[in-house]
C-alpha cells in the first residue's frame, strides 16, 4: 500500500549580516520565510547572548563572522526599567 506523499512548504530563504549592538560582534541571520506563516522569532547575538526578533517562519539560524570588538568577555543582561 502506497503512502500519500506530502510536499514540503515552499519556504523563501533570505539572510542578512547583523553587527550587534552591544558587543560589536558581527553574524550572518538566515531566514526562512513562508507567505501567511511569518511570526516573531527570536535570536540571539552568538557572543554575548543579547536578542534580536525577525519575522519567519521558522528560528533563525544564526553563524558568527567576527568575534565582539568591545575587548569585554560579559553576557549581555536584559534590563526591565
Amino acid at each position: 500500500m502506497g503512502q500519500a506523499i506530502t510536499p514540503e512548504p515552499d519556504f523563501q530563504r533570505s539572510s542578512f549580516v547583523k553587527s550587534c549592538a552591544y558587543c560589536g560582534a558581527r553574524f550572518a541571520v538566515f531566514l526562512s520565510r513562508q507567505a501567511g506563516s511569518d511570526d516573531e522569532e527570536d535570536y540571539g547575538c552568538p557572543e554575548c547572548g543579547k536578542g534580536y526578533t525577525a519575522h519567519a517562519a521558522l528560528e533563525p539560524l544564526v553563524s558568527l563572522l567576527a568575534p565582539r570588538s568591545d575587548g569585554k568577555q560579559d553576557r549581555y543582561q536584559e534590563t526591565m526599567f
